[in-house]
Formats: C-alpha cells, structure tokens, sequence
C-alpha cells in the first residue's frame, strides 16, 4: 500500500465508514481537481468530474480488489475512466462551423454550468438583436463576424461597393449596439461607472 491508507482503513472505507471516507477525500479530492482541471481549465467541469468519481467511487467501493493496487490507484483509475468519458461526449457533441443556429441549438440541448448559461443569455440576447435589425445590416453582420469574410467578398456577394459595405457595417453596428441597450439595459452599478 501507498503511505496513504493501510489494509484497515480500506476495511472501513468497503463497509462504507464516514472517517475512513473522509480521510482518503481530504486527501485526494485536492489531486483530483488538479487532474482534471489540467486536463480542462474549466473549474466547474473540473469540480463536476471529482464529484462524479467520488460518487462512482463510493457507489462501486465492493469492486476495489487490494492485490490489485492501493484504494488511491483504484480511486485515479475511476478518474482516468471520466476523463476517457468526457472525451467521448464531447467528441459526440456538435461542432460549431460558423453556424449560429446550429451554435444556439447544442447550447439549448445540453445541461449547462453557470458560465454557459450566461453566455446562452447572451447569445439569445444577441440573436434577439440581430433579427430585429434591417434585412441588410443582419446578413452583413452575418457575413463580417460569423462567415469571417472580406469587405471585397462581401461586396461581390451583396453587389456593392466596398466603400458601401463598410458603411453599411457602420450603420449595423450602431443598429445593433441600439438593439442590445434596449433588449439588456445595465444594471445600476454598472450605470454608475
């Protein structure tokens, strides 16, 4: 055994024991955020995956096997399994090409941590915004800062002049910049600054 737990501390940790518990997860809890966070320097993703191999771990305690290695081994194995798991959700999940709606649409599909649900707030916010804009200044918005292309291609494609597209990209701005003070007005500290 690792200089963490002797054989009867692992006694009391597979009949379920609250001290023998709590003095592997004091211990360990700490190790597994820093895993997981290096892995993703998400800190709700990270606080989310320990909670999920703590609960693993105690939920599967019968299977640990001492011949096999200590309950800490056994502990970073359930971690190594999570990590290979959200691998594999988020390899499932769908990519964002460019595509806002499709973007909107995996946000509204998914659980979210906190974080992501105010960037959701303000994605519906900011798609709120755009459609109440002119039909002209969405779709150069859109080519500009989601399609990623030139003020040359997006003249081609509107049948423009540059000088036209970069006025009209003046014009969409302010619009939209209206659009969001209406739609998410400050709140009184931040008014005050």
């Amino acid at each position: 055994m690792t200089d963490g737990l002797n054989r009867q501390s692992w006694t009391g940790l597979a009949k379920g024991q609250k001290d023998a518990w709590r003095e592997l997860l004091s211990r360990e809890i700490p190790v597994l955020y820093g895993m997981f966070i290096k892995r993703w320097a998400n800190p709700s993703l990270a606080e989310e995956l320990v909670q999920k191999t703590v609960f693993d771990a105690v939920r599967g305690r019968g299977s640990y096997e001492p011949s096999r290695g200590s309950p800490e081994g056994w502990i970073f194995g359930i971690a190594r399994n999570n990590i290979r798991l959200e691998i594999r959700r988020r390899a499932r999940r769908p990519s964002v090409n460019g595509d806002i709606s499709g973007y909107i649409e995996t946000i509204d599909a998914e659980p979210l941590p906190d974080e992501i649900l105010e960037q959701k707030e303000t994605a519906d916010i900011v798609r709120t915004a755009l459609n109440r804009l002119q039909t002209k200044e969405r779709a150069v918005l859109r080519a500009k800062y989601i399609e990623g292309l030139t003020a040359g291609k997006i003249a081609r494609q509107m049948s423009i002049t540059e000088k036209a597209v970069h006025s009209l990209l003046y014009r969409a701005r302010i619009s939209l910049r209206c659009e969001l003070k209406r739609l998410a007005p400050l709140n009184k500290e931040e008014q005050k600054l």
